[in-house]
């Protein structure tokens, strides 16, 4: 790949809020391959996302523009061989292979956060991937909580749900943790019993995790959801932490 192929995937990927890469990174961290502290990347793609001078849509701006400037350069670019030789035919497929790769990746890179958004809550990976505003969120949440309880109400019109969709917050104190590679790895397993907790819990209770922070430096991690204070077992998610080194206790909720 040339210079121009390197621009047009950086532009591709600031443009879909460095999705591909957070994915990547996220899955070799969640698989204790990666030992580092992705908090300024997820924090950065954040910035790009809701920056009042939105800075998103000129990165997307920019990336449509390299796809059309090289859609022009094929056309018309490079020097003109008599059509139907040998020589003119295989210039033409490695031209065509040359720039194939680069739109797909592009096109694919861009789309990316799109197809992840309506599956963020199959995985964590997922939903630490894909930057979304908070009204986004709540609205998928809500959606996730009460879509059980909808179709169980179909059947019966006189059937309402008493539970009431809030957001909230847990506060855990974490020990032990030394640098912030521990509390990405802090978080992961944080976050692999949550979705345990959550997969065992009935859908009608509208128990959604969106996110979980971690700052070693004070040695704390907060889980952010709706209805975590009733459902999530606080103590199932200490033990898991003191069981790989992390002595952890719950603070408040809030």
């Amino acid at each position: 790949m040339n210079t121009s192929t390197y621009i047009g995937l950086g532009l591709a990927l600031l443009g879909s809020n460095l999705c591909l890469l957070l994915l990547l990174l996220n899955g070799l961290s969640w698989i204790n391959f990666l030992h580092m502290d992705l908090t300024p990347i997820e924090n950065f793609a954040e910035s790009i996302e809701l920056s009042p001078e939105g800075f998103q849509i000129y990165f997307q701006s920019a990336a449509v523009g390299w796809l059309i400037s090289m859609a022009i350069f094929s056309k018309h670019g490079g020097p003109k061989l008599e059509a139907g030789t040998e020589e003119a035919d295989k210039k033409n497929k490695r031209s065509l292979h040359h720039i194939a790769f680069p739109v797909i990746a592009i096109l694919a890179t861009l789309a990316l956060p799109h197809i992840l958004e309506s599956h963020q809550h199959r995985h964590p990976i997922i939903r630490r991937s894909v930057v979304l505003d908070s009204s986004s969120k709540t609205n998928i949440a809500i959606k996730e909580g009460s879509h059980a309880t909808s179709a169980q109400d179909a059947g019966d019109s006189n059937v309402k749900s008493t539970t009431e969709n809030v957001q909230q917050e847990l506060v855990f104190s974490v020990e032990k943790m030394t640098c912030g590679g521990c509390g990405s790895h802090v978080r992961n397993l944080a976050e692999a019993d949550l979705a345990m907790q959550q997969k065992k819990l009935p859908a009608d209770t509208g128990v959604t995790i969106d996110k979980v922070q971690v700052d070693w430096r004070a040695g704390v991690m907060s889980v952010h959801g709706m209805n975590v204070v009733d459902y999530v077992d606080q103590q199932a998610v200490a033990a898991v932490l003191e069981k790989d080194g992390y002595p952890t206790s719950f603070l408040y909720s809030q």
